[in-house]
């Protein structure tokens, strides 16, 4: 950085050498970083990166397109893969009112809009920077509005981006930013609005747009304060306008300036190819993949549109009488009269060597498919005859293995950074106001927090028994909370209603808990039919016969190893032994309530 530069002089300097200064890969490969967006963003909507795209001469035939819309698919997941828990042992019971709360509440500050905004940046650029807006959902950086940043690591900064404000969003600045300035750079407007990345070309529109340039890094101190040190840098952020002279020159206007927090506290970067990219920002994305196989599939289709067009009905004769005759203009039936011994022939102008062309356009085709990890079947494409549906399957499942490791990588950047650092503390301050809500729950769930309370409220009967001079066994307790369970889940209480849970968080109940997320992104939608064989079997297994988990030692432990040999988790399958081993069968007898029927009758006025 050349010290004796101000900040406007500074920000054109580095957005002119954005352009054109290219940083050295290999001995035989350099890389820059405004073309590789350039050419993504043109590969991923169907243009050329280079020449007119409105010639009709130059047809594209596009690969991409349904490649890239299939990452979006595979990569992509639902706010509703998003679970929240409490991380302590002693508060854990409370993570099922984070877990609940937390679907809608994302879904209504349009999370799932970031998440998919996210996904796209990543599967196109392999690029995402995250901009912390104050807000619930964080900003995801158009990276086409970078004036530049640093091409070998975007996160060490400085970083300085394009905004496009019209007056109006400029005027709500006031306050916050200097409104001298503001009013300056309204006046000096021009009705038009700069198109990013497209070599500042201007689109003329009905009303002014002013651009505004955010610079944000590690910058020198003397530019904040005219008495600082010249080699002193801090963290800061600029705003600043352009405006054009009488004598054609740029003269600049600070908006605003002010220390800000470090780079990478307000800016958050993600990459998934971070070995094969080293020395470079962005990594090797899904549709930088495709570059060559698009190449050389426009290639051929050039070639065989001029070929289509070379094709003409040309006939040959030696007949003067005839010469010169358009065919075309002649009535249906005609006949045509030519001198004696005279011919008249077609000369053959039909298409020559289709089938190399065509050939590679399908080679490219599979070479693309092969290189965006999309089988012929995930793009809905018809497999080729005879192929069995077992293995189309297979292949369909293996082919996506890089989307699902770039989901997991993705996944965990949203789990261990973004929740964590810019979503849950929102999440919290929003649950600690007293807030009350409803949730669906699922029979487990009813069943699982039905177990909870009615546990609470029989220890609670029971001490009222005992107090009362009544003994009680633990059998008896078992009685009680089954029939505070059976209220619950029946509905006989207000707790839960047609399968809606009513929830209350009391004032600062989860303020200061420490709360994490886990993202299921397993995708069990995908291998519905593999888990419902499995299942099937395991379900048949036991029915057949129930007491021999009861009878046999060591049975329930083989019957674990097996499920978890099935990809299984053995938890979700303990209730079956537990039921078979307490079953009155099991026991070679039946249960019977050791709690008076006049005890039990009286808890059916008790509300819960």
């Amino acid at each position: 950085m050349d010290n004796t530069q101000n900040v406007f002089d500074y920000i054109k300097t580095q957005e002119n050498k954005w352009k054109t200064d290219r940083i050295p890969l290999t001995g035989s490969k350099s890389w820059n970083m405004y073309e590789h967006l350039e050419r993504c963003y043109n590969v991923a909507n169907g243009y050329f990166h280079k020449g007119n795209n409105e010639d009709d001469n130059r047809p594209y035939d596009d690969l991409v397109t349904p490649i890239v819309d299939f990452a979006f698919r595979a990569e992509g997941f639902d706010v509703k893969d998003i679970v929240p828990y409490v991380d302590d042992a002693k508060q854990h019971y409370k993570s099922t009112l984070v877990k609940k709360f937390h679907p809608d509440w994302a879904v209504t500050n349009q999370l799932n809009d970031f998440i998919d905004e996210f996904v796209e940046s990543s599967i196109i650029y392999d690029l995402v920077i995250v901009k912390d807006v104050n807000e619930v959902k964080p900003e995801v950086l158009d990276l086409r509005t970078l004036a530049f940043c640093d091409q070998t690591d975007a996160s060490q900064g400085p970083l300085c981006i394009r905004h496009q404000f019209t007056p109006q969003d400029l005027q709500e600045m006031k306050g916050k930013w200097d409104s001298d300035a503001i009013d300056m750079a309204i006046v000096m407007a021009n009705e038009e609005k700069k198109v990013s990345l497209a070599n500042d070309q201007e689109a003329k529109t009905p009303s002014k747009y002013i651009e505004v340039y955010e610079l944000v890094g590690s910058l020198p101190e003397y530019w904040l304060d005219e008495e600082g040190k010249m080699y002193k840098y801090t963290p800061q952020r600029h705003y600043v306008s352009y405006y054009t002279t009488s004598e054609g020159g740029r003269n600049g206007i600070t908006l605003y300036k002010g220390e800000d927090k470090p780079l990478n506290e307000s800016f958050f970067f993600f990459k998934v190819d971070n070995v094969r990219s080293k020395g470079r920002a962005c990594g090797r994305s899904i549709v930088e993949r495709l570059f060559q196989p698009q190449v050389w599939n426009n290639y051929s289709a050039i070639k065989l549109k001029k070929m289509m067009d070379g094709v003409v009905n040309l006939l040959q004769t030696d007949s003067s009488t005839i010469l010169n005759q358009k065919v075309n203009g002649l009535s249906e039936f005609t006949i045509l009269k030519t001198d004696q011994g005279k011919s008249l022939n077609r000369v053959d102008m039909g298409l020559q060597n289709v089938q190399v062309f065509t050939n590679n356009q399908e080679k490219q085709g599979a070479n693309a498919r092969m290189l965006g990890s999309a089988s012929e079947g995930a793009l809905g494409v018809n497999p080729s005859s005879g192929t069995p549906f077992a293995l189309e399957n297979l292949i369909v499942q293996n082919s996506e293995g890089t989307h699902q490791y770039r989901q997991g990588k993705i996944a965990i950047f949203f789990a261990d950074t973004l929740y964590p650092k810019l979503i849950l503390p929102y999440l919290m301050k929003e649950m600690s106001n007293n807030k009350k809500f409803s949730a669906e729950l699922s029979l487990d769930e009813i069943t699982e927090i039905a177990e909870t309370i009615a546990t609470n409220q029989a220890e609670n009967k029971v001490k009222d028994m005992i107090l009362d001079g009544k003994i009680v066994t633990e059998e008896d307790k078992q009685t009680l909370i089954e029939f505070y369970k059976g209220n619950i889940v029946n509905g006989k209480t207000e707790m839960f209603k047609n399968g809606l849970g009513f929830f209350e968080v009391f004032k600062g109940e989860i303020k200061n808990i420490p709360i994490k997320v886990k993202i299921n992104v397993a995708g069990k939608q995908k291998y519905l039919a593999k888990e419902a064989d499995k299942l099937s079997k395991l379900i048949s297994m036991v029915i057949a016969n129930p007491q021999a988990f009861a009878q046999i030692p060591g049975l329930g432990k083989a019957f674990n190893q097996l499920i978890e040999a099935s990809g299984m988790n053995p938890i979700d399958f303990s209730q079956i032994i537990k039921s078979v081993e307490q079953s009155p069968e099991a026991k070679g007898g039946k249960i019977t309530s050791p709690v008076g029927e006049k005890e039990l009758a009286e808890e059916q006025n008790i509300k819960s």
